[in-house]
């Protein structure tokens, strides 16, 4: 009798197509744009499996030619995917490479989508958390639906029922919330939660967690790091389950970024080395690869102080990689 091995990472949430215009109109004399595929979790999966991590991707799509084609493509990446399928259209958004996903300048298409009209009822959570060993949610997949919250609240129960570790990413999308508070359905989350990502201001925002500490709005404010401590701290006291929790501090002025990190486990705040460039190429997709790179340090039991430095190295190159996901230029395994 052979025994099934627990190895993937279980990733759950929408693929989208992202519209790429140049910011400043030239797409419309070219009749051209860039497209690419996106999604939180999808940027996710798609970092851990260029660095050859097992990953299973739970996801809805069309049920047409470009559902199949999406299809296609994953598996063609090394995913093994899990679509439920439906008639409808995919979800999309457009942002040009200077737009910043947490401001105006994104525009959602996604509302209705075949994501956010699912009920999730196709496949079985045995199915699903077949030789699973990690699962993935951000919140911008509570958010499209009360479907997809509930499916997450379920996979988190389940998952925690079968001693499978859980991170969940705070990305807050206050197009997405549509004005409503979500802290009461992110905190219905939390009590499955292992591993945690955000910052300061989504924690505040998602978990009620207030900035205690006065902020001077410059990335070299030591009171960043205090808080970073301090709210890490009470979330691990609201949430015993936490075990680790990281902040990302990203600071743009004009093309420039200054950028660093934290992490907080068995009572220590960890930081990172900082980076500084005075122009940047992408900004979507680095916060997904810090994740990324955060699952493969623990997954690979590295030491916490080289998973954060590893985390923030990879999340810095991927603002000098267009589009959503990174490239072959960044291999977390080279230092």
């Amino acid at each position: 009798m052979t025994h099934e091995t627990s190895d993937k990472i279980l990733c759950f949430g929408e693929l989208l197509l992202h519209f790429a215009p140049d910011s400043e109109g030239n797409w419309l004399n070219e009749q051209s744009m860039k497209i690419y595929v996106g999604g939180a979790e999808y940027n996710v999966a798609s970092a851990l499996a260029q660095w050859k991590n097992p990953v299973k991707l739970y996801s809805v799509l069309p049920e047409n030619f470009l559902g199949q084609q999406l299809q296609n493509q994953l598996q063609n990446k090394g995913f093994e995917i899990i679509a439920e399928k439906s008639k409808g259209r995919i979800g999309s958004f457009y942002l040009s490479s200077d737009g910043d996903m947490q401001h105006a300048q994104v525009i959602y298409d996604r509302f209705p989508s075949v994501f956010s009209e699912s009920d999730f009822s196709q496949n079985h959570l045995d199915d699903i958390f077949s030789n699973v060993k990690w699962l993935h949610i951000s919140t911008i997949t509570p958010a499209l639906s009360e479907n997809a919250y509930q499916k997450c609240l379920e996979l988190m129960k389940e998952a925690a029922s079968r001693n499978i570790r859980v991170s969940l990413d705070l990305n807050y999308r206050a197009t997405l919330w549509q004005g409503k508070n979500p802290a009461e359905k992110i905190k219905n989350l939390m009590p499955f939660v292992t591993v945690l990502m955000g910052n300061i201001w989504s924690i505040q925002q998602f978990l009620e967690i207030p900035i205690d500490y006065q902020l001077n709005g410059n990335f070299d404010d030591e009171n960043l790091t205090k808080q970073a401590e301090k709210s890490a701290i009470e979330i691990q006291n609201q949430y015993p389950n936490v075990e680790t929790v990281a902040n990302t501090f990203r600071f743009t002025q004009g093309d420039g970024v200054d950028y660093y990190a934290t992490l907080y486990s068995e009572g220590q705040l960890l930081t990172s080395q900082q980076y500084h460039s005075d122009k940047i190429e992408e900004r979507v997709g680095s916060g997904d690869s810090f994740m990324a790179a955060l699952i493969h340090g623990f997954l690979k039991e590295n030491l916490s102080q080289q998973i954060l430095e590893d985390a923030t190295k990879v999340a810095f190159q991927k603002l000098f990689v267009k589009g959503d996901t990174i490239d072959e230029t960044i291999n977390i395994e080279k230092r």
